[in-house]
C-alpha cells in the first residue's frame, strides 16, 4: 500500500492516455502529407467532395446547383471562399502541431463550431462526420492503396487494416502509410468532435437564455 501511494505520488502510476495525443512519427507524416495536399488546392477537392457526398451542403454554402463539376465550381465564387477558408484552417492547425499544445488546435475547431450555428447552418451528427471521412480521404489520397483503410475502435484506438484484414507495414517516403492514416483519422476526429461540441454548446446556451427571458 505504502510503495503504491509513493509510486503514485511522484508521477509514476499509470497515466490516462489522450486519444488526441499524436505520436511524433505521426505529426511527421501529417506535416509531410499536408505540404503535398495544399500543392494540390486540396481544400477545393475536400469541398468538392463533400457536396457529392451530401449534397445539401450546397445549400449550406451557396453554391449554385447548376455547377456540376470542379470547373464549373471554381468559378463560382463561393466555392473558392469556403474551400479557401476549409485549407486555411487546416494549413493553420497542421502548422501548429509540434510547437503548442493540441488543445490550441481544438480551441479554434470550438470556435468555429460555434460560428456555424450563429451562420444558422445546422448540421446533423452524420454531417460532422461526412466532413471528417472525405477530409480525410482526400488529405491521404497519395499516400496508399485504396483497399487500405482506418479502423477506430470505440476507445478511440486505430489500425490501418487490409480487406483481409491483415496490418499495412509498407513503407514510403520516410514513415508508414499507416502512420500518415492514423494520424490524420486521429487529427481529424479530435478536430470535428470539437466542432460539434462547439456548435451544441452554443445551441444549448442559446435555448437557456431564451427560456430565462421567456419566464
Amino acid at each position: 500500500m505504502l510503495f503504491e501511494w509513493l509510486r503514485v505520488t511522484m508521477g509514476c502510476g499509470s497515466k490516462r492516455v489522450d486519444p488526441n495525443q499524436l505520436t511524433d512519427a505521426e505529426i511527421m507524416a501529417l506535416k509531410e502529407t499536408w505540404e503535398k495536399a495544399k500543392k494540390r488546392d486540396v481544400g477545393q477537392h475536400i469541398l468538392r467532395a463533400l457536396i457529392e457526398h451530401k449534397p445539401q451542403f450546397r445549400v449550406y454554402f451557396g453554391i449554385p446547383a447548376d455547377a456540376t463539376d470542379l470547373s464549373e465550381m471554381q468559378q463560382c465564387k463561393q466555392f473558392q471562399v469556403q474551400a479557401h477558408r476549409i485549407q486555411n484552417f487546416l494549413d493553420t492547425a497542421v502548422s501548429t502541431l509540434g510547437f503548442c499544445p493540441i488543445a490550441n488546435v481544438l480551441s479554434m475547431a470550438h470556435r468555429i463550431g460555434q460560428i456555424h450555428f450563429y451562420r444558422g447552418v445546422n448540421f446533423g451528427a452524420d454531417n460532422w462526420l461526412a466532413f471528417k471521412k472525405v477530409a480525410v480521404e482526400q488529405i491521404t489520397k497519395d499516400v496508399g492503396p485504396r483497399e487500405y483503410t482506418v479502423l477506430v475502435t470505440e476507445k478511440q484506438a486505430s489500425k490501418v487494416v487490409k480487406r483481409e484484414e491483415s496490418l499495412l507495414e509498407i513503407g514510403q517516403n520516410g514513415f508508414t502509410p499507416a502512420t500518415a492514416l492514423i494520424g490524420w483519422e486521429k487529427f481529424m476526429g479530435a478536430i470535428v468532435r470539437e466542432m460539434k461540441r462547439g456548435f451544441l454548446d452554443e445551441a444549448r446556451r442559446n435555448c437557456k437564455e431564451e427560456e430565462e427571458a421567456s419566464e
